[in-house]
């Protein structure tokens, strides 16, 4: 039986969301000149994986024991594209 999440969690669970987003923000030139072009998540206000394909990102999360569903997930380009990616 799948457990469900308390509304405490959920609440923890969002307020780390905004605080990965919030280093995101803070961090975002340093992070597109390092890691240009490629997939970035972050969990807990940490890069914790970095690929050149969404799928070995996530591949890479999970082998981590990072939930990606969780990391916030960004591909990062000087271009503005836009992305629509699949739930798998």
């Amino acid at each position: 039986m799948q457990k469900i999440p308390s509304r405490q969690n959920n609440l923890a669970d969002l307020a780390r969301f905004k605080r990965d987003v919030a280093y995101y923000e803070a961090h975002y030139h340093d992070l597109l000149a390092r890691y240009h072009e490629q997939w970035i998540a972050i969990y807990n206000q940490a890069v914790v994986g970095v690929a050149e394909k969404f799928d070995d990102l996530l591949i890479a999360l999970r082998q981590r024991g990072v939930p990606p569903e969780q990391a916030l997930v960004e591909r990062l380009s000087r271009d503005d594209d836009v992305l629509i990616l699949a739930h798998r």
